[in-house]
């Protein structure tokens, strides 16, 4: 295969390509996504409070894989450096920097540190491939100028993105818009009437946000999987109005409001009322009036969705805050959250599928005041099972249920968030 890039054209300088790089840059290409996961997470101890969400830390992986691939085929092929082309995650990845207001600075710093992996990867590699002294310091001579290229040329690229992206930006009515939320919800905006005018948007109302979000990313735009959700959503609550604003490449959220609250009981909503696109996902506040419930029922589903990461694959496609404020309230320390329920549980938090049968029985027991007939109901077994179950859950607990009543509950409505298994 010809190379390209012309300072690896010389015949030294071509055999260490050829019998040294190239075949380090096919390994990188097949270990990107380990080694594009160790990066991320090297970006993210120095900038924890810029990733401090699965959006962006998504966002952040997927850009850094996409990165390390491209890289890993350009120098497979010794191709220019210079003739960059950013991957569309990075892209998509650096515009959505621009909306979060993170600086070109930290973009750069990002670039720097995710290269810095690379290279001390690359050059382990090299040295164990280069069959001689001379052979060695060859390769990592045109290793480190290819690298440096490269990192320039990349950095050049995401910064004429970003600053496209910024001016455009800076002009939407969506900048206005993310403004105007960010001053409500950090309290620096009192006044209702004007706060609705900046955002066209009723705010002496009733209102529920509903965050949409995708766990993987799509073939398509994501906000037109995620606005037929959230207009699902919004119909079933039997809203007036709506304000929908992207928070990502993969999530948005909703206000939805009406003059005179909403209907009773709960909605059908995408994946209970009909199906729902593959992968999206709801979190749902509780209604609240005016700016301090504009407010309060964000903030509500955005811990409901924190305890649906936590929990994992196997939790329910929609998670509203009344079904786990408990669990939100009392999982904000995690360590802590974990300590108290191996306390309280002792074996009964144990992780095999009996001992959560048990732990589920009773955690409906508890919920249902003790009726045997009505927890037999909502699990779908006899209240026979239900006695048994609860003097099992006793023994393991080593005490019976009459004691710790409140700590046993808090207890068990943490266990499925500490351990990332389903909800009961």
């Amino acid at each position: 295969m010809e190379v390209e890039w012309a300072p690896a054209r010389e015949p030294a300088a071509h055999r260490a390509w050829s019998r040294v790089l190239r075949p380090v840059a096919a390994e990188l290409l097949e270990g990107s996504t380990a080694l594009a996961t160790h990066a991320a997470e090297t970006i993210r101890a120095e900038f924890p409070q810029l990733f401090d969400n699965a959006d962006s830390r998504g966002e952040n992986l997927g850009s850094t894989e996409a990165n390390i691939r491209l890289f890993a085929r350009l120098m497979e092929r010794g191709a220019d450096p210079r003739r960059v082309e950013l991957p569309p995650a990075t892209l998509a990845f650096a515009r959505t920097e621009v909306q979060r207001q993170v600086a070109f600075a930290s973009l750069t710093r990002f670039y720097r540190l995710g290269h810095e992996v690379v290279w001390e990867w690359l050059l382990a590699r090299i040295a164990r491939r280069a069959d001689s002294q001379r052979e060695l310091l060859k390769a990592v001579e045109l290793g480190s100028a290819w690298l440096f290229t490269y990192v320039d040329a990349s950095v050049a690229e995401a910064e004429r993105v970003y600053e496209a992206e910024q001016r455009l930006w800076l002009r939407s009515t969506s900048a206005a818009r993310t403004e105007v939320i960010a001053d409500i919800m950090a309290g620096r905006e009192k006044d209702a009437r004007r706060a609705e005018r900046r955002l066209r948007y009723g705010l002496e109302r009733r209102h529920v946000a509903v965050i949409a979000w995708m766990d993987t990313a799509a073939d398509e735009d994501a906000l037109d999987v995620l606005e037929p959700a959230l207009a699902k959503v919004a119909a079933g609550i039997g809203g007036e109005a709506t304000l929908i604003q992207p928070t990502g490449l993969r999530a948005a959220v909703m206000w939805v409001s009406g003059a005179c609250g909403f209907s009773a009981g709960r909605p059908p909503l995408p994946g209970s009322g009909g199906p729902a696109p593959d992968g999206v996902r709801l979190a749902i506040g509780e209604p609240g009036s005016g700016l301090t419930g504009f407010r309060r029922t964000y903030n509500e589903a955005v811990h409901a969705r924190r305890v649906a990461s936590l929990i994992g694959t196997g939790a329910e496609r929609v998670t509203w805050y009344a079904d786990v404020a408990v669990a939100a309230m009392a999982s904000v320390d995690m360590d802590l959250a974990t300590t108290f329920v191996h306390r309280v549980l002792g074996k009964l938090a144990d992780r095999d599928e009996a001992t959560r049968r048990l732990a589920k029985t009773l955690a409906v027991y508890l919920d249902e005041n003790g009726s045997r007939s009505r927890t037999g109901q909502r699990l779908g077994v006899h209240g026979n099972t239900v006695r048994y179950r609860v003097l099992q859950a006793e023994r393991l607990l080593g005490r019976g249920i009459e004691e710790d009543t409140l700590d046993l509950r808090v207890a068990l409505a943490l266990l499925p968030v500490v351990d990332g298994e389903s909800a009961f």
